[in-house]
C-alpha cells in the first residue's frame, strides 16, 4: 500500500477532494491528534530551524496552511510535529509512515509515483 505524501501540489486544491484521497494519513492524523511535518534544518528561505524545534520558511508555512485545513475537515485542532528530513530519506519516511506530510520541492515522477502519491 503507497503511503501518501502531501506535497506542495496541493496548497491551492486542500479545500476540495484531496481528504479523501489520503484516508490513511488522515485516519492517522484523527485518532492521534499529532501530524508529523517532514522539514529542512536548511533550505534558505524556504525551510530552516530557529532552533528549540522551531521551523520557519514558505514551505513550511504551506505545510501549515494545510494543517488548518485538515484541523478545519476533521474537527479538532492537530499538535505539529517536526523531523528534520534530507532529500534522501524524504520519500522512505512518507512511505514507512514516520512523516505525515513534506512540502517541498519533491519533484513529482513516474518513480516516485510507485512509492508515493502526489496529491
Amino acid at each position: 500500500m503507497k503511503r501518501h505524501l502531501l506535497a506542495f501540489v496541493i496548497a491551492t486544491s486542500v479545500a476540495s477532494g484531496v481528504f479523501a484521497q489520503s484516508t490513511d494519513t488522515i485516519t492517522k492524523v484523527k485518532t492521534s491528534g499529532t501530524i508529523t511535518m517532514g522539514v529542512r534544518d536548511s533550505s534558505g528561505a524556504l525551510s530552516y530551524t530557529l532552533g528549540d524545534g522551531k521551523y520557519a520558511g514558505f514551505h513550511v508555512e504551506v505545510c501549515h496552511r494545510i494543517i488548518d485545513n485538515l484541523d478545519k475537515a476533521i474537527g479538532k485542532k492537530t499538535e505539529v510535529k517536526y523531523l528534520s528530513v534530507t532529500s534522501q530519506n524524504r520519500i522512505p519516511l512518507t512511505q514507512n509512515g514516520t512523516v505525515d506530510i513534506e512540502c517541498g520541492s519533491t519533484t513529482n515522477n513516474t518513480a516516485r509515483q510507485k512509492d508515493v502519491a502526489f496529491v
